[in-house]
């Protein structure tokens, strides 16, 4: 009988049919375990070119000091510094007054610090403190966000 069946040209069949099934039971199954995200975003990423050696958390400009100077009378010395910009000024308010004009606004081309350009209140040895809580006040009141206290030097 083997031969006859060789003779024949004999030919095996595949069952198509328990194979469709399969694909069809992982297609049914992989439709309903699939979770679709809300709220998925996308990053940009902008990374630095090979062999660069920087320090990623460096600032790239320095802070701006508010520097509060000794009490002569009723007044004392207050001094704005940072890299290009040195400004003098009278009392708190007129410190207030021009760090808001150094702060850049949006949309506008103007000023020299975003609001979260780092501040830094720097009390001189022997001034009061009460002179350097008026400078952070002027710092706040002029929209700025990032302030701190530094030692004098």
């Amino acid at each position: 009988m083997n031969r006859r069946r060789a003779a024949e040209g004999f030919t095996l069949r595949l069952a198509m049919t328990p194979m469709i099934d399969v694909v069809f039971l992982l297609l049914v199954f992989f439709v309903c375990t699939v979770r679709f995200e809300r709220n998925e975003k996308v990053y940009q990423l902008d990374l630095p070119a090979r062999g660069a050696t920087a320090d990623p958390l460096a600032l790239q400009d320095g802070p701006l000091q508010v520097i509060v100077g000794l009490r002569d009378g009723d007044r004392c010395s207050i001094e704005l510094r940072a890299e290009g910009v040195h400004r003098t000024a009278e009392n708190f308010d007129a410190l207030a007054a021009t760090m808001e004009q150094l702060r850049r606004r949006p949309g506008v081309a103007d000023g020299l610090f975003e609001s979260s350009h780092p501040i830094l209140v720097v009390p001189s040895a022997g001034s009061q403190w009460q002179d350097a809580v008026d400078g952070f006040n002027a710092a706040v009141r002029a929209g700025y966000a990032n302030i701190g206290f530094a030692e004098s030097k």
